[in-house]
């Protein structure tokens, strides 16, 4: 499978990649890049993938900072162009004593692409559409950042200077804003080529880059709010075919790092306030000049755990604001025996004196209306006179709309207030064979806020309730509804 992939990518060379070969592993990549592309043969017979990240080819010294920050750059392209979702797996140095001081990084295709190819055409054709999104991948580092190739400097000239006061300052400022998560074996840093300050807990927990450029670059591939779900304990992110989740301890860290005071963790879309990029086990943020990498089980396994929070709840939601109907409704419903059901169960309905219909059917949901002497509380908010009864008698029109959809505004024809006029009513009552609209139902609440009118609706579930009190009315309605067998 490796000599086939070799094959297909024997064109790499004329664009500026190099194929690296040794028994059961090939690497592809720019000789001025730190990323490169990694076949390697299992026992299996399939070919495990992945990218890695050494700046050791291009840059001399310490390169923590490099790896971290050029990982978590191309992590973010391949998310936001959709080719695959990435665990970061750091490399230790196997040199130093230093806790957290990488070697390397690999990023490792999670959802999307995946790690694993089968060695047939299928897993050569996914070999190629990678090698296509790393040559994609290069253009747009080369073309949008100055800082993807820094120039080869030495570490006595392009790192951590122990005279130099301006890093300290900003490292103890990272430091008190991590509280708890800070440490004194944390590395920080400032690179001269690249115009960023860096910070690095001791674990690996927490990156914090400092730089105008990474910033700006991070803000046009971060994901777009319509992606953003609010769950129990955190946000679900659905882009790009990917499933990934943030808890709401992560955006408290974010918010203190970021200086935002709160903001992502009280937000119901922290989406629309900062850049968010959610990754496999890392999250990327970042606010003005700033950005932040997190570790965080945020891919798959962290996503499915909320969502069966959210199930969860939708089922209990489900039970208490919508329990299983008892009854199946007819797909068309004739506007006439709609009108006469209702006219039937107002008759059965405790407080209405006189019942009947006034006018000429005017629309093929019925559109005639009903009038009732229906006997109706006070409206909000109005006071009773003393010795006066808290409820009276009035004259209510009602009006009947047989509709698959939610009933609108527009559906109620001319205005209510002047249909109240012209029968001098009291009330306005609507019954629906669905539902009214949230708009609608703004729209009756404001009309009895305006004067002493009486208003309400009937949607699908109370009229159910009252064919279950009134099953004769509900037999003689059965080319409308039928109970469940």
């Amino acid at each position: 499978m490796l000599e086939r992939i070799k094959e297909s990518l024997l064109g790499a060379d004329e664009i500026g990649f190099e194929i690296q070969e040794r028994p059961g592993r090939l690497r592809v990549g720019l000789l001025c890049s730190p990323l490169s592309l990694i076949f390697e043969q299992t026992p299996g017979g399939d070919v495990f993938t992945s990218l890695y990240c050494s700046a050791s080819r291009i840059f001399s010294g310490d390169r923590t900072d490099l790896h971290d920050v050029y990982s978590l750059l191309a992590a973010s392209v391949f998310r936001h162009t959709g080719a695959f979702s990435a665990m970061l797996i750091d490399i230790e140095h196997p040199a130093t004593m230093i806790p957290g001081e990488l070697s390397g990084r690999y990023l490792v295709p999670e959802q999307g692409a995946g790690y694993l190819l089968p060695p047939d055409d299928e897993g050569l054709d996914s070999a190629e559409e990678l090698f296509g999104h790393l040559a994609l991948f290069e253009r747009l580092a080369h073309r949008t950042t100055t800082l993807w190739h820094p120039q080869q400097s030495s570490p006595m000239h392009d790192g951590y200077d122990p005279t130099r006061q301006t890093d300290q300052i900003w490292a103890r400022g990272v430091a008190e804003q991590l509280q708890t998560e800070a440490s004194e074996e944390d590395l920080f840093f400032q690179r001269d080529s690249t115009g960023w300050l860096y910070y690095r807990t001791h674990d690996g927990a927490v990156a914090v880059v400092e730089s105008v450029e990474i910033a700006h670059f991070l803000k046009a591939v971060r994901v777009d709010p319509s992606e953003e779900l609010a769950g129990i304990n955190g946000f679900l992110y659905t882009g790009k075919h990917f499933h990934h989740y943030i808890s709401r301890e992560i955006l408290h860290i974010a918010d203190r790092v970021l200086g935002l005071d709160g903001v992502l963790v009280g937000s119901s879309s922290p989406a629309v306030n900062a850049t968010i990029i959610p990754l496999e086990d890392s999250v990327v943020l970042s606010s003005g000049n700033r950005a932040v990498l997190l570790r965080h089980e945020s891919g798959v396994s962290g996503f499915s755990r909320e969502r069966s929070l959210v199930l969860e709840r939708n089922r209990i939601e489900q039970e208490r604001l919508f329990p299983p109907s008892e009854f199946t409704w007819s797909e068309e419903i004739d506007g006439g025996r709609f009108e006469r059901l209702i006219y039937d169960l107002l008759e059965c309905e405790p407080g209405v004196r006189e019942v009947r219909a006034i006018g000429a059917s005017r629309e093929r949901d019925g559109g005639r209306d009903i009038v009732a002497s229906w006997v109706t509380p006070p409206t909000a908010g109005a006071a009773v006179v003393e010795g006066e009864a808290a409820a009276r008698e009035r004259r209510v029109i009602i009006q009947c709309k047989a509709r698959k959809r939610s009933v609108g505004r527009s559906d109620l024809g001319g205005g209510i207030l002047d249909t109240l006029f012209m029968y001098k009513a009291e009330g306005y009552f609507l019954a629906a064979s669905s539902q009214p609209a949230v708009a609608t139902i703004d729209l009756l609440d404001e009309i009895s806020q305006r004067g002493d009118y009486f208003t309400g609706w009937w949607g699908r579930a109370e009229i159910e309730q009252r064919l279950r009190r009134n099953p004769q009315v509900l037999r003689r309605y059965v080319d409308i509804v039928q109970p469940v067998p």
